[in-house]
């Protein structure tokens, strides 16, 4: 459950599990259920805390956006179709509209 990289939403998993430890230990159900939907909450949280640093990562590298590759098969510039990000890369994948190649660039 902890797996965030970034602070505050690794924070946001520990006060989560807090919240679910609660919640078990608990015997009145009315308790249970609002433990539960704190733990919610800090999961919405955490996973917001993560996109944003996704996003800002990503947008922050302007300069890193690679330029759009020829074909290697008919030299035309190949349009970009998907950008995909993990923690580790961002990978960026094009097609050829003239003979529908394929292509990934990956920016490590």
């Amino acid at each position: 459950m902890l797996k965030s990289v970034n602070a505050r939403a690794r924070q946001c998993h520990q006060w989560a599990l807090k919240a679910r430890e609660r919640a078990f230990e608990t015997t009145d159900l009315i308790s249970r259920d609002e433990y539960l939907a704190s733990k919610a909450r800090w999961l919405k949280l955490a996973g917001s805390y993560e996109l944003t640093e996704r996003l800002t990562r990503f947008l922050n590298k302007p300069a890193a956006f690679p330029k759009h590759p020829r074909c290697q098969n008919c030299h035309v510039p190949m349009w970009l179709v998907e950008i995909q990000s993990s923690p580790e890369k961002l990978e960026y994948f094009y097609e050829c509209k003239a003979c529908e190649g394929k292509m990934s660039v990956t920016d490590d």
